[in-house]
């Protein structure tokens, strides 16, 4: 008999017991339902506001100018 494992919808692990479901999916606990459920734009990026340590240092290298 083969037993389907249940997956987070957020990070992939498998879910041990009961997982928390919201609308058609399951996550493994309330953190993955928050990241989940936080809004991401069309290139992938989510509503952080805290920029890439990449981004922080050309910004350095050409602020703008006002």
């Amino acid at each position: 008999m083969s037993e389907e494992k249940t997956v987070c919808a957020y990070c992939g692990d498998v879910i041990e017991g009961e997982g928390i479901r919201r609308g058609p999916r399951v996550y493994c606990c309330e953190a993955c339902v928050f990241e989940g459920s936080r809004s991401v734009d069309c290139a992938g990026r989510s509503d952080a506001s805290q920029a890439s340590l990449k981004e922080e240092m050309e910004y350095r290298a050409n602020p703008p100018i006002s």
